[in-house]
């Protein structure tokens, strides 16, 4: 497959020419006349299982510690709410989103699927597509919007070099959004990032591990060197609330949702990284690694702003909350190139972890056939990068961002069902090569598990009103507000409850396994047969079965 193939360390293969059409997978576990590719199958291969406790700090620290993050403060106190309740929220948000991701994780530690996979068993094989469709949207808008971040630390890293490059005339029309310069700087970010989508899974734990030491190292610098000049912590730590009441509780309910919503993406997908780990407990330990990464850098971005107010002479609103407007006012320039290029691996680790692999095992459900893992991050890099314009996003309004941002009453419903299904309904009882297969138990009614989509509807119509008012204010909804208000958790327990429920009363038996049948289970060379139930029959069980019975009647 020449510059889209992905090389396997240690694997002797000869490469293939070039082609359109990926190679059949010989170790697919679809049908033969279903198309799919190894970067869908299980990770049965212990070289592929890689990921271990501290591989999964270093990846949260990788996800977390950028730009984004770094400014959380900003969405959080001007409010009207205190520093200490800024950090609360941010303390219990991420350890409220924390527990959707660890569960969601499991059907990856433990039967070695990725997502798209896994959500068939809950949706059905075809509607499982809107779910993956969904969360592929959701990665593109981010990694444009992270890699805009990354194209300002890229102009740093330049004017740091050639400081006449600050100065580059604009030559763009104020509608476009952006200037000369900063369009040259993303193009050049970009352009980076590139080479690390070649990299296999299992190779990105070296980026995160160089992230772990060096982004962290940035951080206090810039932020104990703002502390030492203001001589202390700065204003916002002794300002008082400025809302109270029912004012109170609604900014902290919008904070609340702030901070869930970043992580919802993840919440859903958490299995196209799980699966790599080296045992189920290893994904545990992201119990912690998320909310003590997020405390670090929300910590850090809160004092570098307030301590900004008296070194720079600033009023209180006009706190320097993203740390490019803190590096413009350095002369040092050995200390501004240093500092971007931590930030820019910030935002090159921080698009792999949350935005680009994620998508790219979206696309390769979507077109086995043509995608796989590598041309997934690729195509990821052209529709984010430059088909979804991010600098328009950012320059707008903030009205599509809303939109993005109230998108969790999408997903919060989507990592319920998950939930339910894996832990409540099927009691992690999945039959793995079943997944793959269009016409096998999975299959439900014309590939949809009816089930999955009333959930949706009960569920997702209650917090409508609450995403319209939140794009448009001047539309008066009620109380109903306060439904909408926490965000995630308003979707995923109502779904949890109504997923579960709609499975009790109306049970889909042919899906009910006494216990999992992963992919090492199953004698592959014996084919099945249709029964009665338009799913695989009992017939010559014992060979194609190693390990499961199925209990429908």
């Amino acid at each position: 497959m020449g510059l889209f193939h992905r090389r396997n360390t240690g694997d002797d293969q000869t490469r293939a020419p070039f082609s359109v059409k990926l190679p059949r997978q010989p170790s697919s576990l679809a049908p033969e006349d279903v198309y799919t590719n190894a970067d869908l199958d299980p990770t049965v291969d212990p070289a592929q299982r890689t990921w271990g406790y501290g591989t999964w700090f270093s990846f949260w620290i990788a996800a977390s510690l950028d730009p984004a993050f770094w400014s959380t403060g900003a969405s959080l106190i001007p409010l009207g709410l205190t520093v200490s309740n800024a950090i609360g929220i941010v303390v219990l948000g991420n350890v409220v989103i924390s527990i959707p991701i660890l569960l969601n994780a499991q059907p990856g530690a433990n039967l070695r699927i990725p997502f798209p996979v896994a959500a068939r068993a809950s949706m059905g094989y075809y509607f499982s597509y809107f779910a993956i469709i969904s969360r592929a949207f959701l990665s593109l808008i981010w990694f444009g919007v992270e890699t805009y971040n990354g194209g300002l630390a890229m102009t740093q890293f330049l004017r740091a070099i050639w400081p006449s490059y600050a100065d580059i005339p604009n030559r763009l029309a104020e509608s476009a959004g952006i200037t000369t310069r900063d369009m040259c700087s993303y193009f050049l970010f970009w352009l980076v990032q590139l080479p690390f989508f070649f990299l296999n899974p299992n190779q990105l734990r070296w980026a995160f591990l160089l992230k772990t030491v060096v982004v962290p190292a940035t951080m206090l610098a810039t932020m104990g060197a703002l502390i030492h000049s203001a001589g202390g912590s700065g204003p916002l730590f002794s300002q008082p609330n400025t809302v109270h009441g029912k004012d109170f509780s609604l900014a902290w309910l919008t904070g609340f949702a702030a901070l869930q919503g970043n992580w919802s993406t993840l919440s859903v997908n958490s299995s196209d990284f799980s699966r790599y780990s080296k045992s189920p407990r290893a994904v545990w330990s992201q119990g912690l690694a998320i909310p003590i990464s997020a405390l670090f850098v929300t910590i850090c971005g809160i004092l570098a702003a307030s301590a900004s107010i008296p070194v720079y002479g600033l009023a209180v609103e006009d706190a320097y909350w993203m740390p490019f407007d803190i590096m413009w006012q350095w002369n040092n320039r050995a200390a501004i190139a240093f500092a971007a290029l931590a930030w820019m691996l910030a935002g090159i680790a921080a698009n792999i972890t949350a935005n680009s692999i994620s998508s790219a095992n979206d696309f390769v459900s979507l077109a086995p056939r043509y995608i796989n893992l590598t041309r997934g991050q690729l195509l990821t890099a052209v529709l984010g990068g430059w088909a979804c314009a991010p600098w328009k996003i950012l320059a707008s309004s903030g009205t599509f961002l809303t939109f993005v941002s109230g998108y969790a009453i999408f997903l919060g419903p989507f990592a319920g069902i998950l939930t339910a299904d894996y832990f409540l309904v099927k009691r992690k009882a999945y039959h793995v090569p079943e997944l793959y297969d269009p016409r096998g138990i999975y299959r439900y009614s014309g590939g949809c598990n009816w089930r999955a989509a009333v959930t949706l509807v009960l569920t997702v119509t209650p917090n409508l009103p609450g995403l319209i008012h939140a794009i448009n204010p001047d539309i008066y909804i009620g109380n109903i507000q306060w439904w909408y208000a926490p965000g995630f958790i308003t979707g995923y327990v109502p779904a949890v409850l109504v997923f579960w429920l709609l499975n009790v009363v109306f049970p889909h038996h042919a899906t009910l396994l006494a216990e999992a049948v992963t992919a090492e289970d199953v004698d592959l060379s014996v084919p099945p047969a249709l029964d009665d139930y338009g799913v695989k029959s009992e017939h010559d069980k014992d060979a194609y079965e190693m390990n499961s019975v199925s209990v429908h009647a």
